[in-house]
């Protein structure tokens, strides 16, 4: 093969990324149906290829409100809850966080994708649940791309992930890419040795 007939090839590989980088977004609950505290240690879920490790500062603990860690199943100040997905990394796109004293705000974590500190989120939903002592937060993340999320504790406020929508690469397209690059590259050290 010339680089004429080489090129067009790359380009279509290159060009059938362009828009569609991803798969659907997918939810990872951590909550269980079941009343009471959980022991997590060692917790994993898989979906559809992507596997989530979930690990703590502390002892891991599941709850009907979600995971978190310590005796308390929450993430308070100098405690720390760590989402860590493979085999690729995947976009933050949404959560739900329980908050067991208060309406949650920014003070209460402080959140990280692969060691950077994000802070850029909102939060779109807040609502007591119960005797009003209890609130669930809905949060939209800025579609950040990491491998790992770690929610830090700030403030005594303890609070547990009760679910986090993501949005992860498609296989296929990152095949199609990788493709795409190896094609230009033999075209391009081909044109070299000519």
């Amino acid at each position: 093969m010339n680089i004429k007939q080489l090129l067009p090839v790359a380009l279509i590989g290159l060009l059938g990324t362009v828009g569609t980088a991803s798969a659907a977004p997918m939810t990872f609950n951590f909550d269980t149906n079941v009343p009471g505290i959980y022991n997590a240690t060692g917790f994993t879920q898989t979906q559809m290829g992507t596997t989530v490790a979930v690990t703590g500062t502390g002892d891991l603990y599941n709850t009907r409100q979600g995971i978190g860690v310590g005796s308390d199943a929450l993430t308070s100040s100098n405690e720390s809850i760590s989402f860590t997905f493979t085999p690729n990394a995947v976009s933050l796109l949404s959560g739900l966080v329980f908050e067991s004293a208060s309406a949650m705000t920014s003070a209460d974590f402080a959140l990280y994708g692969d060691g950077v500190l994000l802070d850029n989120y909102t939060f779109t939903n807040q609502w007591a649940a119960g005797n009003g002592q209890s609130y669930f937060n809905s949060i939209t993340f800025d579609n950040w791309s990491a491998t790992t999320f770690n929610f830090a504790g700030m403030s005594d406020n303890g609070f547990r992930i009760k679910y986090l929508t993501v949005d992860v690469p498609e296989p296929g397209m990152v095949a199609m890419l990788g493709l795409g690059l190896l094609m230009a590259g033999v075209a391009t050290r081909r044109r070299r040795k000519s």
